[in-house]
């Protein structure tokens, strides 16, 4: 079995911590903080104080960052001393890094790439499905698999993503494509300006102008769709007529390998 997503515990065990006892916590999702949006936090903790405490659990140096860390960042640039935070040392390993990642993600603070890797992970701890997933961050299905598709893209692409030069529904376009049309395609829609309707219509008209290969009958599209949400990753399926073929499932580095081997049950001797 494996353990509940962990809701926060009541206001009552909120307490003033000094804030040089804080660090950032070793398994957050989060990466990146834009300057000019923690100086403005800076400036309206300055005004106001931290509305919402941090959320920290207790180590023999201090106390780490479970959620949080970008209020804990402004408060330093603001001067102040001390932040309100909420203790969890009640909480696993796998359960501290939910509960920031779930906060992080309600809170739209993750990069799309950080997000596609705060879920996978999710899915990886938890064994969930897209649609469980979606219940637990408050969001859609087809939120949750766009994202996770975001994984397929190739690693320049995923930057031009991360970056703000793609949009997601630009990349949802372009995950379906080998790395190197990617990063093609990629290269139009910045150099042109394309609008996501505009690469849809540009790609489906090269593919026309290409030789056409045998299409794959429905149900055999609908399984491969449904295998790769079920999974998180892409998958492809391809048979002869006697009905012989091979079921191929990517991955992009040995860390996704190990988690779809877990998805699959499969344990090291």
């Amino acid at each position: 079995m494996t353990a509940p997503i962990p809701t926060p515990k009541a206001a009552q065990n909120v307490r003033a911590v000094p804030i040089d006892l804080i660090r950032p916590g070793s398994q957050q999702a989060r990466r990146s903080f834009n300057a000019d949006a923690l100086n403005e936090l800076a400036e309206s903790i300055r005004e106001s104080g931290i509305v919402q405490p941090l959320v920290l659990r207790t180590r023999v140096w201090g106390y780490e960052i479970l959620a949080g860390e970008r209020r804990w960042r402004a408060a330093q640039i603001a001067g102040i001393h001390e932040v309100p935070a909420l203790l969890r040392d009640d909480l696993s390993e796998d359960e501290a890094y939910v509960l920031g990642l779930i906060e992080n993600l309600q809170r739209e603070s993750l990069t799309p790439m950080e997000a596609a890797a705060g879920l996978r992970r999710l899915a990886e701890l938890h064994q969930l499905t897209h649609e469980e997933i979606a219940r637990r961050i408050g969001k859609s299905r087809v939120y949750v698999t766009h994202v996770l598709r975001l994984l397929h893209l190739d690693p320049a692409v995923q930057t031009l993503v991360d970056e703000g030069h793609l949009l997601l529904g630009h990349a949802k376009v372009l995950s379906s494509l080998e790395p190197d049309a990617q990063k093609r395609w990629a290269g139009e829609v910045i150099g042109r300006g394309l609008n996501v309707r505009q690469l849809e219509r540009r790609v489906a008209g090269a593919r026309r102008g290409k030789p056409a290969r045998p299409s794959k009958p429905a149900d055999w599209r609908r399984l491969e769709r449904e295998l790769s949400d079920l999974l998180g990753f892409a998958v492809q399926l391809q048979a002869d007529r006697s009905g012989q073929g091979e079921l191929r499932v990517g991955f992009h580095s040995l860390d996704e390998l190990d988690g779809l081997l877990a998805r699959l049950g499969y344990e090291a001797g």
